[in-house]
């Protein structure tokens, strides 16, 4: 069996491992990294009609952006996911393709190789067991936003599990992985790991207790509206639905804004009635009865207008209608801007949290309004992480999808304190098992 890691090794962003199984090939995952000028993606993955099946842990783009990209090149297999995290991945790769042709980037593949994509999707069911070729293979919770699956693999007679993200502690959204650690049933699948490939994005980082967080900022949300507004970036799936689900303990004397593509990922969350999810009621209590949901421009001038509440997308800044938003606070000392998920490297939130400025309309801004990150997070963080490497115990340990950084300080933890021979593989590197 060899492991070739196309991307998301030593880095967040285009997450692609090849599994080779005598003469079978398998893919991890297909996600792009974005950048201030577009966009890298896994291109180092040839002859892709020759792969036989592909395997998909969640719908974030870092894991499913380049899934047009491999079907314009004619990959032939079937693409094995969970129901939500197909009808998720089509909107989100719709909307991604709308967005490089505003942006004048070409996505390096056409329109109806979208279609490809959802054609060749094959829907799989939690907690059971499916035969594929020459491996077995199982979806289990990860608690990373809705439909996200751990993928366990039997093949040559080990057991291969790789985790996608997962948050092990649950959240107000969704079941962590605890639930299925705590499950006897379906922890024992977890015992007798051959090789872990595990997320590591905050490894070598403790955030803060979850309640601690909900309650600091909360409290600087209501400071902020005696005098201003509150512009809350998020990722639309996931974090949005989140911040929902925060928003409702309080009572607010403003309204809450809701905008951008979180409108659509919201009412697909509901309408699916995805397993593993939490507050369901709730959230859709928020969305549809409490929340001022913003679809067209002229509503969106309104809520300038006035104090308000807004949470809008994208989370890192990068586009969507945040930016009209920004554009119209960026110079009120009384406004702020209060980031909520993870900043990669060289995007207008990273610049933003370390330099003081964004570019907006290609001139370069510095910010006058109160900016600061909270750090609700859908990744485990390192006592998290820690926590399921040893539950797991497993012989081979392989750590990817983190900053070099945070790869490597969770290496040489578990060099020192478990038995797993570890590896921290960079992008091209082949490892043999």
């Amino acid at each position: 069996m060899k492991l070739v890691f196309h991307g998301g090794a030593k880095e967040v962003g285009k997450s692609c491992i090849e599994l080779v199984s005598q003469d079978k090939r398998f893919i991890l995952d297909a996600g792009l990294k974005f950048k201030e000028n577009g966009f890298e993606a896994p291109f180092q993955v040839f002859d892709l009609k020759h792969v036989d099946g592909l395997f998909l842990s969640h719908a974030h783009l870092d894991h499913t952006g380049a899934l047009p990209l491999f079907e314009h090149y004619n990959m032939l297999c079937p693409i094995f996911t969970t129901g939500q995290t197909r009808d998720l991945t089509a909107i989100l790769l719709k909307d991604s393709y709308k967005i490089a042709r505003i942006r004048h980037l070409h996505p390096a593949y056409q329109k109806f190789d979208l279609g490809k994509v959802y054609s060749a999707m094959r829907i799989v069911d939690f907690d059971k067991y499916y035969k594929h070729e020459n491996i077995e293979f199982k979806f289990l919770n990860a608690g990373h936003i809705p439909g996200s699956a751990m993928i366990l693999f039997r093949i040559e007679g080990k057991k291969v599990l790789y985790s996608g993200d997962y948050k092990v502690r649950s959240t107000d959204l969704m079941q962590g992985v605890e639930t299925i650690m705590q499950n006897p049933a379906i922890s024992q699948e977890l015992k007798d790991i051959d090789v872990l490939i595990t997320e590591s994005t905050y490894g070598g980082k403790i955030m803060p207790e979850r309640n601690s967080i909900e309650e600091d900022f909360l409290s600087k949300i209501d400071n902020i509206l005696k005098n201003g507004s509150v512009l809350v970036p998020v990722f639309a799936l996931g974090r949005a639905q989140e911040m929902l689900l925060v928003m409702s303990k309080k009572k607010w004397p403003v309204p809450i804004a809701f905008d951008g593509l979180s409108i659509t990922i919201t009412k697909k969350i509901l309408g699916n009635d995805p397993t593993y999810l939490n507050k369901r009621r709730l959230l859709s209590d928020m969305f549809y009865h409490n929340a001022d949901l913003v679809k067209k421009e002229k509503k969106r001038f309104k809520v300038m207008s006035s104090k308000s509440i807004i949470i809008a997308t994208s989370g890192m800044l990068q586009g969507g209608p945040v930016l009209a938003y920004l554009q119209n606070m960026w110079g009120n000392a009384n406004d702020a801007i209060y980031m909520t998920g993870f900043q990669c490297k060289r995007t207008n939130g990273r610049i933003l949290l370390d330099e003081g400025y964004i570019y907006l309309d290609g001139w370069k801004t510095y910010v006058k309004c109160h900016v600061e990150k909270f750090d609700f997070s859908g990744h485990s963080d390192d006592s998290e992480l820690k926590e399921f490497i040893k539950f797991v115990s497993p012989k081979n340990l392989i750590i990817n999808h983190g900053d070099e950084s945070s790869v490597l300080a969770l290496k040489d933890w578990a060099e020192k304190n478990t038995t797993a021979k570890v590896y921290a593989p960079s992008v091209g590197d082949q490892l043999d098992i």
